[in-house]
């Protein structure tokens, strides 16, 4: 199997002191509802942060906030350089007649516009993108033909060939087998080790025990803090439960998780 190559690009030094994202008192409104209300955090360059809470909670509108689909009704938002967002599969159009190499290649478009011809380095960063997600072999099958794990990982291909110093991605492991889960995780890990600022959605505790910082959402911000700090909150431990047994374990696999990730750091 080819190796992985995993494009980065280090915007900000890892120890810049500005943060990369800033909240401050930052609500949303979905029409006359309060999407998010008095949201307030900074994310540092080169952190890997997951952002969870119940369904509803405001995890897509803090998204679509942070990479200006979405503007503040009141509050300040500050992003230091672009964003590049990475949607779910289920937002792809199964009728476009696309290939996972065209795919890939919508990401470099915001540099290079829908019209400029693609250079060198444009079709370097597009092979680095599909190594990085084991790709490479399927660059011109038809999106359409593959299996829903692969064409999520097509998108997060897509993301990193923005080469974006803020990355978003909206539960990219959802539906994704174990191996494509860890691979997906890999890369994310990579991006924020490379000093990019990365932030995924999940429902799964386990998966943001494995980041640096977690935000929990339930339309306010109810925590934002290292995951050993998080993950033992009981005002965040509320929020899944009273849950069934399985609930239970996950979050308890998701402490011990934290643990071990904190001793070690």
């Amino acid at each position: 199997m080819r190796g992985r190559r995993i494009p980065t690009r280090t915007t900000h030094p890892p120890l810049d002191p500005e943060p990369a994202v800033t909240l401050a008192n930052a609500d949303v409104m979905r029409g006359r509802t309060a999407a998010l209300r008095d949201v307030t955090f900074e994310l540092p360059p080169g952190s890997l942060t997951a952002v969870v809470g119940p369904n509803g909670a405001g995890k897509s509108s803090l998204f679509a906030l942070i990479s200006g689909r979405l503007r503040q009704a009141r509050g300040e938002v500050r992003v230091r350089g672009a964003v590049a967002e990475v949607l779910q599969r289920t937002q792809l159009d199964p009728d476009l007649p696309l290939t996972v190499d065209d795919v890939v290649r919508l990401g470099r478009f915001p540099s290079r516009g829908p019209v400029r011809p693609m250079r060198r380095h444009d079709r370097h960063v597009v092979d680095e993108s599909l190594d990085a997600l084991e790709l490479r072999e399927l660059r011109r099958r038809p999106i359409s033909q593959l299996s829903g794990g692969q064409q999520q990982r097509a998108l997060v291909a897509q993301g990193l060939a923005q080469q974006a110093p803020v990355l978003l991605l909206d539960e990219p492991n959802a539906g994704l087998d174990a191996q494509s889960q860890r691979l997906v995780l890999d890369v994310m890990r990579s991006q924020a080790d490379a000093g990019n600022t990365v932030m995924f959605a999940t429902h799964d505790l386990t998966e943001a025990a494995r980041a640096d910082h977690v935000i929990v959402l339930a339309c306010e911000c109810v925590c934002c803090a290292p995951p050993i700090t998080a993950l033992a909150d009981p005002t965040v431990t509320a929020l899944f439960g009273p849950a069934p047994r399985a609930g239970d374990e996950q979050l308890e696999e998701a402490q011990l998780i934290a643990s071990r990730r904190s001793t070690n750091a």
